[in-house]
């Protein structure tokens, strides 16, 4: 660890100053000593804090602080415990004390990329404001819950060759976490042990407004700064309404202290020609950004531009932070209010109104934005020999392009009012545990009319994504009458969490645990029927039933069938008994009325086949 400028006396004496110095915003502001300059400042912007000297610096703002709580959780891949830090006026440092204050809880995410250092220092440096009392008032309105260092053994892999696309500091973090696994891919399918961290601290603390601090590139530009956040059907209309009111303003203060700033993610639609505009409509709930709405949680994205010093990042990332603490406990009530109703409307959703399960940008609808880069060139490149975009950072332009800022539905099902997990895949258990949605086990064994979803036609991924293979596949809806082992799960959705138990288990979201390939084994065939076997059945299945001649008849005039031995085994195969009917089933029923766990019904209503 690099040493400091300030021996720890020094600091008890600058408590004892605060102490006495208290909270009056006439008072002149509390000069910043060395100990509590962050190791950027103390280099010019040229470094950031390593692990350990994050967690000595917490230390001494939570010496000096009675209004700040240093916590951990975790641990990461790689045994490393994931700060955290509570910032409370009332000092009420434990999630079931927040209600106290009722003030709106604000939680802020760094270094998910843990390359993507901005968020963490200006964290820190807002942190040492608050300890200090320079900014005791941002938490007249909030209280402020911040993970420091989200990706912390990404964070660790400090080297001067990690993100090369990225205007310093000298040496960063890697992306992923230890296992490779790209965290701000994992919110639903939560494989890793720092995502399964995080949905506890969220259900713990249940935030009511999410941000997620980023460094992005791939384009030039002239804003420092950019923010984002998914709209509808992503974002339920009160919380999007109530971002769209509030994040304008404190775009105009980061403008305003000097830092150009702009109100959409960069994601051209032809990175090769930026006059086609970019795609902000929809964020998928693998992403932080995706999720959280999910949880009826208002969820902004914050990307910095690797371009840009890093200096000017760290600080218009704070000058964001700090305005939109201020602003959100302006609009407290407003903030809360928008909350509960979107959590309302996901608990009293009526069963079988529609869910949008998956979305796409709507390029009919476009909205036209202004869109400050620079003058470009194509070129050829000499790696590739295909066309680039080359920005002129000397030659400043404003283009009017279009903006995919809304989406349309894509895959609409009907709402359950409850689904059924048969007993013995606990892995999908352990997900649901995992994002705290509730469910109870059924203590006997029932025979049920239910919704089904059998898979057919899956085509799997060509390489891994993220540690697993993803699976698509076409899905048709019935009604089966099925039997139902004991200790299976019952998940109603009479829950705040509805939207999060939808995006996990149903097969066509695009998030969904079928999709990650986590249900697979339901589309394997275990059993194998030998020809020596069904040579001889099929011959007397033939005789015996005309119909099934004909249809044979009609394949075998296809050429490419009759060509397909295993085309041709499976024909009858699946025609006979001993085929596995489960194969393809999706070990997830839908019900359409609450079943009662407890007490069994004489009959179960069960789904419709509806539109999907």
């Amino acid at each position: 660890m690099r040493t400091r400028g300030l021996a720890l006396p020094a600091t008890a004496f600058l408590a004892l100053l605060v102490s006495a110095a208290g909270v009056s915003a006439e008072r002149p502001l509390i000069p910043v000593p060395p100990d509590l300059l962050t190791q950027a400042e103390l280099t010019g912007f040229r470094k950031t804090e390593t692990y350990d000297e994050v967690l000595a610096f917490l230390t001494r703002l939570e010496r000096l602080s009675p209004y700040l709580r240093v916590s951990f959780i975790g641990p990461s891949e790689e045994g490393r415990r994931i700060p955290v830090v509570v910032a409370s006026k009332e000092k009420l440092f434990e999630p079931g004390e927040r209600y106290k204050s009722g003030k709106p809880v604000v939680l802020v995410l760094n270094s998910i990329h843990a390359g993507e250092v901005d968020g963490t220092d200006a964290t820190l440096m807002l942190l040492r404001d608050i300890a200090l009392t320079n900014r005791l008032d941002l938490l007249d309105g909030v209280t402020l819950v911040t993970v420091v260092i989200y990706n912390v053994d990404g964070h660790a892999r400090l080297s001067a060759y990690n993100r090369p696309n990225q205007n310093g500091p000298e040496e960063m973090g890697f992306r992923t976490n230890a296992r490779g696994l790209d965290l701000n891919r994992d919110f639903v399918k939560a494989d890793a042990k720092e995502t399964r961290a995080l949905l506890a601290l969220a259900d713990a603390w249940k935030p009511d407004l999410f941000v997620d601090d980023h460094v992005t590139d791939g384009a030039d530009f002239q804003a420092v700064l950019t923010v984002s956040y998914a709209n509808e059907p992503v974002t339920p209309k009160p919380i999007g309404s109530w971002l769209k009111a509030i994040v304008p303003k404190v775009l105009a203060d980061v403008a305003e202290a000097g830092f150009a700033a702009g109100a959409a993610y960069v994601d051209f639609l032809d990175a090769g020609d930026p006059l086609k505009g970019f795609d902000s409509s929809v964020f998928a709930p693998r992403y932080s950004t995706g999720y959280f709405p999910l949880r009826s949680v208002p969820s902004i994205l914050v990307e910095t531009h690797a371009l840009k010093p890093f200096g000017d990042r760290v600080r218009s990332n704070e000058v964001f932070l700090r305005s939109l603490l201020e602003r959100t406990g302006r609009s407290a009530k407003d903030l809360l209010a928008a909350r509960e109703k979107a959590r309302a409307g996901a608990r009293m959703a009526p069963p079988g109104s529609p869910v949008i399960v998956a979305a796409v940008g709507d390029p009919a609808c476009p909205e036209s934005v202004d869109f400050p880069t620079y003058e470009w060139t194509e070129a050829v490149s000499p790696v590739t020999g295909r066309p680039v975009v080359r920005y002129d950072r000397t030659k400043k332009k404003t283009i009017r392009i279009p903006s995919l800022e809304h989406a349309k539905a894509a895959v609409t099902i009907p709402r359950p009012a409850a689904y059924l997990i048969p007993a013995g895949w606990g892995n999908v258990e352990d997900r649901l545990k995992a994002h705290g949605i509730r469910y109870e086990k059924l203590p006997t064994a029932r025979t049920l009319a239910v919704g089904t979803y059998r898979a057919s036609g899956a085509v799997f991924g060509k390489t891994s994504y993220q540690g697993r293979v993803r699976v698509e596949a076409k899905i048709a809806r019935a009604i089966e009458t099925r039997a139902i082992p004991a200790s299976s799960l019952y998940v109603p959705l009479d829950t705040e969490l509805a939207s999060v138990a939808i995006a996990l288990l149903e097969p066509e979201s695009p998030d969904s645990l079928f999709a990650w390939g986590e249900l697979s084994s339901c589309l394997e065939e275990k059993e194998y029927m030998d020809t020596r076997v069904l040579d001889p059945l099929a011959e007397e299945m033939l005789a015996n039933d005309p119909k099934l001649k004909a249809e044979w008849e009609e394949k075998l005039a296809d050429p490419k069938f009759a060509s397909d031995a295993r085309a041709r085994h499976r024909f009858f195969y699946r025609k006979t008994p001993w085929f596995d009917e489960t194969v393809g089933l999706v070990p997830v029923f839908r019900l359409d009325a609450p079943l009662s766990v407890s007490t069994p019904p004489a009959a179960a209503p069960a789904s419709g086949g509806g539109p999907g």
